[in-house]
């Protein structure tokens, strides 16, 4: 079996345990309070679905997951905000201040990647396809760096403040934290491989897109394992508001 083969597999593993997560999701009632992250896995599944069904050399395929890069770059932030949703009230003032710095980062972020798509992406592109591909993934990679810095300076404050972590927020923080620091490595191995001019199909492409996958796959099942159903005296909001 070829390694490009492997990875078809591979990715349809990796939509698969996406899938299981978002019914674990749903079938602990989590969305009562966890909404963007509900969000962020049936987008994730959606996403999954679009790129299987389209062939990877296709243009179509390039532009669709350059909107996903562009939307999962609006939902990072929201998804880490919302990790922190049993604990809402004693860490809300720290939280807010976290999150305007997050926001602050990321204006400042979509405004040099309109600047660098500009001047990078319009030569020889008349169908905008260069410029969608650049935009959407220097903001992909300034989202999920910025979110994972928003959910490492909320973990080093709760563990300073010595607050006690609900289940579900520990593992939601540790999940998001992995995934969005292998979004950031995966990011960084692209550029990489564009200056160096490697094909899609290539051996060092195959590889690293492989052991991406297998990462994935690994910590979303370890969040799926440990995920446990809202404790009934939640003191969330968004849960009073919900029930």
């Amino acid at each position: 079996m070829s390694l490009t083969q492997i990875n078809h597999w591979t990715e349809y593993a990796s939509a698969g345990i996406d899938l299981v997560l978002l019914l674990r999701v749903l079938g602990l009632r989590l969305q009562r309070a966890y909404v963007f992250l509900t969000l962020a896995a049936v987008l994730t599944v959606f996403f999954d679905g679009v790129q299987l069904w389209l062939p990877h050399e296709s243009s179509e395929f390039a532009r669709a997951n350059s909107y996903s890069q562009i939307i999962f770059a609006v939902v990072f932030p929201l998804a880490a905000w919302d990790a922190f949703e049993e604990i809402a009230t004693p860490i809300a003032a720290l939280r807010r201040l976290a999150i305007l710095r997050t926001l602050t980062s990321l204006v400042m972020i979509t405004f040099f990647a309109l600047l660098i798509a500009l001047v990078t992406g319009l030569t020889d592109d008349p169908n905008g396809d260069n410029f969608l591909a650049i935009l959407s993934l220097i903001l992909w990679t300034g989202s999920a760096t910025a979110s994972l810095a928003f959910l490492w300076t909320m973990h080093r404050a709760i563990r300073a403040q010595k607050l006690e972590t609900p289940n579900n927020t520990f593992v939601w923080m540790i999940f998001f934290e992995l995934l969005l620091a292998g979004a950031v490595v995966g990011c960084f191995i692209s550029l990489v491989e564009v200056a160096l001019r490697q094909p899609a199909s290539g051996p060092v492409v195959q590889v690293t897109d492989f052991v991406l996958n297998l990462y994935g796959i690994g910590v979303t099942i370890w969040c799926i394992i440990k995920l446990r159903a809202l404790p009934k005296d939640l003191p969330s909001p968004s849960l009073h508001e919900n029930s």
